[in-house]
């Protein structure tokens, strides 16, 4: 869908902290009057553009509905996209949590140019990937902000994903433990693809050290997110992922059923799954992801 027939703003913002880097963002306004704020949260690898589809779905979607335009943000983290890069180097994602505080409050002066904060505002975020946990470790920080979270295919925060696969070389290998179809070879080469990508040790162009990250949500259903928020879990469909259905997709499977309880149960949907999606759902089917934004906005009024 083309985001062209929509007033969106593509800028730039210098935090307080960090006055000589730029933090790329798009911004679509809202409805004048209202107080609802949806802010995407990149992965490691997508960049902000990567939720455009998804934001024109939602300002289309909400034309014909009662329902208030929200305002929809979505940014680059430092050293994403054409954001710069982090002008004190290498950082973890603690300190991604604490610029995207200053992110908020300062974009939403900028941007809103009204006197509310954004605490003041109903804030739902919309994540992907480890954008997940970038808004888990946010609520646990600044419990007030968030009323609502969409989770895309969570990172398995505390999950090893090269351990998920066997060493076929270890001793006690055996050929008949190989999946159907599938060689030494081939399981040894996926699992060191897993190796150079997913390990927390690989390398990345943000420059995220992940670290802490298994220390930091150490269990995919605590600690709950405080106030009782909205929440949608969606998962990938595991036939894209087909490769991945022996070792990774039954973890997977059972990690959103447990971030499905991170708040009270009649507030939470999912998991669902995204059909036809891989990891990358919002590229995917930005459709889909349209339709559970705009549930949620629903859900969040009716609760009101």
């Amino acid at each position: 869908m083309s985001t062209t027939s929509t007033p969106t703003h593509h800028g730039t913002i210098q935090l307080s902290t960090k006055p000589n880097a730029n933090l790329s963002y798009t911004f679509l306004p809202g409805a004048p009057t209202t107080d609802t704020l949806v802010v995407f949260l990149n992965g490691l690898i997508l960049p902000k553009a990567s939720w455009e589809p998804t934001i024109s779905a939602i300002h289309t979607k909400l034309q014909n509905s009662e329902m208030s335009q929200p305002h929809l943000l979505a940014y680059d983290r430092y050293g994403q996209g054409t954001s710069s890069k982090d002008p004190h180097g290498d950082h973890d994602i603690l300190d991604s949590v604490q610029d995207l505080y200053i992110f908020l409050v300062e974009s939403c002066e900028k941007e809103l140019r009204t006197d509310t904060s954004v605490e003041e505002n109903t804030v739902v975020f919309v994540c992907n990937s480890i954008g997940c946990a970038v808004a888990r470790l946010f609520a646990e920080k600044h419990p007030t902000i968030a009323s609502g979270f969409v989770f895309l295919d969570s990172i398995m925060a505390h999950v090893d994903l090269v351990a998920l696969w066997p060493d076929v070389d270890a001793p006690g290998f055996k050929e008949e433990n190989l999946p159907n179809g599938t060689t030494r070879g081939e399981l040894r080469n996926v699992k060191e693809e897993y190796r150079k990508r997913f390990h927390v040790s690989a390398p990345n162009p943000e420059g995220l050290d992940r670290s802490s990250l298994a220390a930091l949500l150490p269990e995919a259903g605590a600690p709950k997110l405080k106030g009782d928020p909205q929440l949608t879990v969606v998962g990938h469909d595991d036939e894209v992922f087909a490769q991945e259905n022996e070792y990774v997709n039954p973890i997977w499977r059972e990690y959103n059923k447990e971030l499905a309880t991170l708040t009270l149960s009649e507030r939470s949907k999912g998991p669902v799954v995204a059909r036809g999606c891989g990891h990358f759902i919002q590229r995917d089917d930005p459709e889909f992801v349209a339709m559970e934004v705009c549930d949620m906005l629903q859900r969040l009024a009716e609760g009101q």
